[in-house]
């Protein structure tokens, strides 16, 4: 409710500043009081104090927030690591600061206006929406509010309000930047280009041993072994656990018999006729019985078909249990008159399609299976807490699939990766998280509890291999397979280089292409938004960084070197007025509001200064001084 309060209290322009106008204090900073101790003040912007009341309240009511959006309670410690008492503290000390600027000026509200503003606020409204008082007092003691200092704090946020619209209010970006805006997202060209791979460089000798040392020499770190883990695992999970022989027949038979279930349920093509008059719904839903076109009814009662026909509809579809009910009793082409929910309804049935459920004796094992699971998902809770109970006892991995029968496996030497001793891929549940716990904790730590989706797996290191060089002689082979890539890299940057200085040079790049013979591609005119498909990245955006004629050579996400030259450009039309080009404007004259916003904000800060009493606050956020 207190966001409310605070909702209340702002206009638009103000609450720009709850994102923006923070940013301030990364040019700035707050110093510290300096013989200005004064227990009711957190902070102090100019002349304007931020109360150690506000402060409070404020933290509080974000330190909640943020506990429930982690499901616990933070601690002074967790909330500091969040960063939670500075965001608090910028964000009050940027509203002082526009309060500061707003009475430097004299700007204020009159105890009427005042008065009115706060009858208006829509917090305060009753049942009948008009301004009630006993809300109003009651909102004040739930938030910690004196009427006082409720009212003090609304007139600083109409000084803070009329300041901020009298500064941006009305600001409009200049239309020449709209222009730019236009030419950079409507502008298209057209592109010829070429790629260079590997089919244009020449064959690569072996090099001397020699050279291969050296290069094992300057990149000795790409040959390290890595660190390997050898840790054990046991996984909870309902299917661990699942016991479907002790399912009894008898819940079995139940879960088939269930309306709908293990197969497709009855389905009906419905009409239904909502009427004022039950008499003419009876007369309708007779005449149809007797052999009357539905569409002759229809027109007696002036409606269309695809006003009435609810399709083709599962029994749990229909909202009304009297239309439902009438609808499933009815045999094709039959119909009923009965009183809905809404008033007398005519019914009329015209498809059936029935249910069609698999025979028990093929699902009844499919059936059990499911009932075990159900039934073990909620035992998992209770085996994790026993399991818990006794790694906290120190039970190892071992000692934990006995005691509890559930399944373990060990991964001898697998990297962070989780690549195997033999170069495979470790097939590893929750692999992500339980690699980072194996490589997060040491031999002889307590196992250590992963969560999935739906297991519990527990991690125990066993050994550590740590990362080391290895000698030149045993990993040759890799470095003959490094140095040869690299090679064939440094040709192609080279070729690519100079594919690029002739086109830039004038060569046509029809002819370069040929030089290589390569293919030359032309794209169709696109945008910077739209970029063609058969270009790769990062081309496209690099065709906008020149003129017409603009060359240039970049590498493609796949490795190919594509070479370029802007062979068109096109010029969008401006028209000011232009529907599709007001989105644009308004973004441009937010963007021009709020620069000069965090211009004067800051320019005030540097003026006036900004100044936290950390004694004060380190008393409201539970921190002992210096920590």
């Amino acid at each position: 409710m207190l966001n409310a309060l605070r909702r209340g209290a702002k206009g638009i322009f103000a609450k720009i500043l709850i994102a923006l106008l923070v940013m301030s204090f990364a040019v700035w900073g707050i110093s510290g009081f300096v013989n200005q101790i004064n227990p009711s003040e957190v902070a102090r912007a100019g002349d304007t104090p931020v109360s150690a009341q506000e402060y409070a309240r404020v933290y509080q009511l974000q330190s909640n927030r943020l506990s429930q959006q982690l499901g616990q309670s933070l601690t002074p410690q967790q909330a500091q690591t969040f960063g939670l008492p500075q965001q608090v503290l910028q964000s009050l000390v940027t509203e002082a600061l526009q309060v500061d600027a707003a009475h430097k000026l004299g700007i204020d509200l009159s105890d009427d206006a005042l008065a009115a503003r706060i009858r208006d606020n829509p917090a305060f409204a009753g049942p009948n929406g008009s301004f009630d008082r006993s809300r109003f007092d009651r909102l004040m003691a739930d938030n910690g509010y004196t009427e006082a200092q409720f009212i003090e704090q609304q007139r600083a946020a109409a000084a803070q309000e009329m300041w901020v619209n009298g500064l941006i209010g009305g600001v409009s970006a200049p239309t020449p930047y709209l222009q730019a805006f236009n030419r950079y997202a409507n502008q298209s060209r057209t592109v010829e280009w070429f790629a260079l791979d590997e089919s244009v460089l020449d064959v690569i000798e072996d090099p001397s041993e020699e050279t291969l040392r050296a290069f094992y020499d300057e990149n000795a770190s790409e040959f390290r072994a890595p660190e390997r883990r050898t840790f054990s695992i046991v996984t909870l999970t309902p299917a661990a656990i699942a016991e479907p022989d002790a399912v009894s027949d008898e819940a079995v038979q139940r879960a088939y018999d269930v309306p709908g279930a293990y197969g497709a349920p009855e389905r009906r093509r419905v009409q239904q006729v909502v009427l004022s008059d039950m008499e003419i719904a009876q007369k309708a839903a007779d005449a149809l019985n007797e052999g009357t076109a539905f569409s002759a009814i229809l027109s007696e009662l002036d409606r269309k078909f695809e006003d009435v026909d609810l399709g083709l509809v599962q029994r749990s579809a229909l909202v009304d249990p009297a239309v439902a009910e009438a609808a499933f009793e009815l045999p094709a082409r039959g119909a009923a008159a009965i009183e809905g929910r809404f008033g007398p309804v005519l019914v009329r049935v015209s498809e059936i399609e029935e249910a069609d459920k698999r025979p028990f004796d093929e699902v009844k094992d499919e059936i059990r299976q499911t009932l075990a699971l159900e039934e073990a998902a909620v035992e998992v809770r209770t085996i994790y807490d026993n399991v818990e109970d006794a790694v906290a006892g120190g039970a190892s991995i071992a000692e934990l699939a006995e005691r509890f029968d559930l399944p373990s496996e060990t991964y001898d030497l697998v990297t962070r990766a989780g690549i195997d001793r033999d170069g495979n891929q470790a097939e590893i549940p929750q692999s992500e998280q339980v690699l980072e716990t194996a490589f997060g904790s040491e031999p002889g730590d307590d196992a250590i509890p992963v969560r999935g989706d739906d297991a519990y797996v527990w991690v125990q290191t066993d050994a550590t291999v740590e990362a080391a060089e290895q000698p030149f002689e045993d990993v040759s082979g890799d470095v003959l397979v490094a140095w040869t890539a690299a090679e064939k890299a440094k040709r192609l940057d080279a070729i690519a280089e100079e594919a690029a200085a002739a086109v830039k040079g004038g060569t046509p790049i029809a002819d370069v292409a040929a030089q290589y013979g390569v293919t030359l591609n032309t794209t169709e005119p696109f945008s910077q938004g739209n970029p063609p498909a058969d270009l790769p990245q990062p081309a496209p955006a690099a065709a906008f960084e020149g003129p017409l004629g603009h060359a240039d050579s970049v590498i493609a996400e796949d490795g190919r070197h594509v070479v370029l030259k802007v062979a068109e450009v096109s010029e969008p039309v401006f028209f000011e007025e232009a529907a599709d080009l007001q989105q644009m404007r308004n973004t441009l004259n937010d963007g021009t509001a709020n620069t000069i916003l965090l211009d004067f904000v800051n320019g005030w800060q540097a003026r006036v200064g900004a100044t936290v009493n950390q004694p004060v606050l380190n008393q409201i956020i539970g921190v002992a001084e210096g920590s």
